[in-house]
């Protein structure tokens, strides 16, 4: 299981790295909570590492244009970016499988993959259901999914989506040959839940900012150490996820 850590800039992508992330995901937050960087910062955190440190890129808002999003796609493979991930905040099942389908012959020749994102809350702002991300990867021949959070008001992925239907989903898609990553103000709290779903990706940034703040703090190697510790302690069984007979009762909000 990968750690990814949500950066803005290269100094935080320096302390993500220090403190072992796997990935890098370079995303935007003036531009809402999962807007898309500018391609200097891209181009800045790609020539920093190493092949072996992953760097994504997020489009996680992308308009209903076709053209436009697969010439970002595009953008995104030229800058050297690990993957991109495409998401929808307000668009209809075909509209989205258009877009990923041209975002898919945008990256023709190109080593980068292509995640399908949706969003567990999108019910709230009529969105993609991620009951439909898998559907939505295999028939756009994404290379993995990504189930996320848009609304970052204290709520997480686990008060949207049941752990059993993460599991599901991550199981389904992983049969279909795709990567899985899950995300979403996601906790150390969260990490028996996480592991007994087996996502090949964690994404957390909130987690390891300063004062666990993922606007106004900034992502510290330190936290990241920590978060990643405790990860490796339940994938290594040092901590035993299944101790806890019955998952967590779900909370559900409208």
């Amino acid at each position: 299981m990968m750690l990814m850590v949500s950066v803005q800039n290269l100094e935080e992508a320096r302390e993500a790295v220090a403190g072992g992330a796997d990935i890098v995901d370079v995303k935007n937050l003036r531009e809402m909570m999962v807007g898309s960087n500018f391609p200097p910062v891209i181009r800045e955190v790609r020539n920093a590492f190493p092949k072996q440190i992953h760097v994504s890129v997020t489009l996680g808002v992308a308009p209903n244009q076709a053209g436009t999003v697969a010439l970002a796609v595009y953008g995104a493979a030229a800058l050297g970016a690990t993957s991109v991930k495409v998401g929808f905040v307000q668009s209809d099942y075909a509209t989205a499988l258009r877009i990923l389908r041209e975002s898919r012959r945008a990256l023709e020749g190109s080593d980068t993959k292509l995640i399908a994102a949706t969003f567990a809350d999108s019910h709230l702002y009529e969105g993609i259901d991620p009951a439909l991300v898998v559907k939505l990867g295999k028939e756009s021949r994404s290379d993995g999914i990504l189930i996320d959070t848009l609304i970052k008001d204290g709520r997480n992925l686990f008060d949207f989506i049941q752990e059993p239907t993460l599991k599901d989903l991550v199981l389904e898609a992983k049969e279909a040959g795709m990567s899985t990553a899950l995300s979403g103000a996601l906790k150390v709290t969260d990490l028996h839940a996480l592991v007994r779903i087996n996502p090949d990706i964690v994404g957390v940034r909130g987690a390891v900012c300063t004062n666990g703040d993922r606007e106004s703090g900034n992502v510290v190697a330190s936290a990241v150490a920590a978060l990643r510790d405790e990860l490796q302690r339940r994938l290594t069984g040092k901590v035993d996820v299944f101790a806890e007979v019955e998952p967590s009762a779900p909370r559900v909000l409208s």
